[in-house]
């Protein structure tokens, strides 16, 4: 049998190579930070150009058991790991998408643990062993409380302090059992053995939930297990094997080897009661986004579209100087974009502004305001909160759009702005910028552009846009709007010559639509069709 790598296949392995490349290479941070810096697109083809051959000789003989990707590991290579389960590299976990695969590393190699947290002992962690029944019966667990699984993905451990971070916010938002899970024996290099260990980690996870319900009277409806990137999917094999689990969070799952994969393969709406998940790197892989596009929970949250997070195109030394270290900065600098996922689920826990997701069927469409309705479960709560609205049974993979900050607090609200133009006698087509200052009893946006582009502004028509506020500004009060006149080159009716002409648009009404609340608000000017000159502002602030 002969395989054939997918462009998505051939990519995943170029990430492995990189990976190692660069790690287990010792490239000094400077060489490795600045090649991530340049468009990586010339780099990574020419790695597929050269490579695509040999993973092809490669995936032939994967397919015909000749040649291993490494002792006792070749395609249909099986192992048992006792009350844990037996694991295949077979189909489906051998595919276009996942073209080299390991069996999972020995339980004792991962060496996973769980430290459990309640406000009884918020800083002093208590571990439980599944192999002991009294390091539950003699804990400060209880059934009677709801319990947060969280854990980590790809060469991270218990420890890191993000996930303590989120730990403490729970803590301070309710009398949780938290158990954070650390699995850094098995999350290291290769990538590749990572993923398959997520395998067992997850199986390792149902175990104590199911010692949990034994031994401490838990509930699985009242238990939520969250994971970021390779976590996500540990999250996805734990609920697999958990009967009726309450909920996952994915945040952010990884891409590499999961994307476009079998559903028993990566996380997926099956497996749990209800699952969410939050995107926020899902760039192609050409471009070193290490996130899923690919919905895969009943609700899916993609803030800034899922990729391209504000506040993340900081360079190598603004990153290290912003988080005021070498390793968090140079995390911050390759993975900020993933790394926001767990961030803005932290700052969900406790904030008072909703992280408010609107669903639509396209960002573009979000962007234009055109999804502002909260009507019949058009608006969702990304983050903790997200169980508050669920989809009807059945279905999956319901899109929300958001926007955020570019720093914390990340939250923001969101407000519609519908600017309808004017048909008066004499009326023109121009091209320009429009920019929107709305003022509210409680706060104001100041000088906003609402087009990165310059945009052709026929009589009649409507457009829309979204912008966003720290506050919630209350009830509009009104609406300043300016126009600047763009002067297109290659066009010279567009040319204003010794600004001996006045290029005007007419405006006949505003609409403001505060999307957190849907309360609407509608203005006008002195006149039915208030002219704005270029450069000029008018104020909106009469009810029409």
């Amino acid at each position: 049998m002969t395989t054939r790598l997918t462009a998505g296949g051939t990519l995943c392995l170029v990430f492995e190579l990189f990976m190692l490349w660069s790690v287990c290479a010792g490239l000094p941070l400077t060489e490795m930070t600045k090649l991530m810096s340049r468009d990586m697109s010339a780099e990574l083809k020419s790695l597929m150009r050269n490579w695509e051959l040999d993973f092809v000789r490669r995936l032939d003989g994967l397919a015909t058991g000749n040649i291993p990707t490494r002792q006792h590991d070749g395609v249909g290579s099986n192992i048992c790991y006792g009350d844990l389960g037996c694991y295949s590299t077979g189909a489906p976990f051998f595919s276009q998408y996942r073209p080299i695969n390991f069996l999972p590393a020995r339980p004792d190699q991962i060496d996973t643990r769980f430290l459990l947290y309640t406000r009884g002992n918020r800083d002093t962690v208590h571990y439980l062993n599944p192999k002991d029944s009294n390091s539950i019966t003699n804990s400060p667990f209880s059934g009677s409380r709801q319990t947060k699984f969280v854990t980590h993905g790809f060469l991270e451990n218990g420890q890191v302090a993000w996930l303590h971070d989120i730990k403490n916010e729970f803590l301070h938002a309710a009398d949780y059992n938290v158990i954070i899970v650390g699995w850094g024996g098995g999350s290291g290099l290769p990538y590749t053995q990572a993923t398959a260990n997520t395998r067992v980690v997850g199986a390792e996870i149902a175990r104590m939930i199911h010692l949990l319900q034994q031994y401490g009277g838990a509930h699985s409806l009242d238990i939520h297990v969250i994971g970021h990137s390779l976590g996500a999917h540990v999250a996805g094999y734990a609920g697999a094997k958990t009967q009726n689990l309450g909920r996952i969070t994915g945040l952010d799952p990884a891409d590499p080897y999961f994307q476009y994969t079998d559903p028993e393969v990566r996380l997926d709406p099956t497996d749990a009661t209800f699952v969410d998940i939050i995107h926020t790197d899902g760039e192609s892989i050409l471009q070193l986004g290490y996130g899923m596009k690919e919905p895969c929970g009943h609700v899916d949250y993609y803030p800034n579209s899922g990729q391209d997070q504000p506040g993340c195109s900081k360079d190598v030394i603004e990153s290290v100087t912003f988080e005021g270290d070498l390793y968090n900065g140079g995390k911050e600098y390759l993975a900020c974009n993933h790394l926001r996922s767990y961030k803005y689920f932290k700052e969900s826990i406790n904030s008072i502004c909703p992280w408010q997701g609107y669903r639509c069927d396209s960002y573009d469409n979000f962007k234009r305001g055109r999804c502002m309705s909260c009507s019949n479960g058009g608006c969702g709560y990304m983050g903790l909160h997200a169980d508050r609205v669920k989809p009807p049974h059945g279905t999956s993979h319901v899109k929300y759009y958001l926007e955020t900050g570019s720093a914390a607090p990340f939250c923001r609200y969101h407000y519609s702005v519908r600017v309808s133009f004017g048909n008066p006698s004499g009326a023109h087509s121009w091209s320009g910028h429009l920019f929107a200052s709305i003022h509210g009893a409680n706060g104001q946006i100041q000088n906003k552009q609402l087009t990165s582009d310059p945009v052709s502004i026929n009589p009649g028509t409507t457009f829309g846009f979204v912008v966003t506020s720290t506050a919630d500004l209350g009830k509009v009060t009104d609406v300043d709007i300016k126009w600047e006149h763009h002067r297109n080159l290659l066009n010279p009716l567009s040319w204003n010559p010794f600004n001996l002409r006045h290029p005007s648009v007419y405006v006949s009404r505003i609409q403001v639509v505060h999307g957190e609340s849907n309360a609407q608000f509608n203005l006008c000017g002195f006149t039915r069709d208030t002219s704005i000159e270029t450069e000029g502002t008018m104020n909106f602030a009469n009810t029409c």
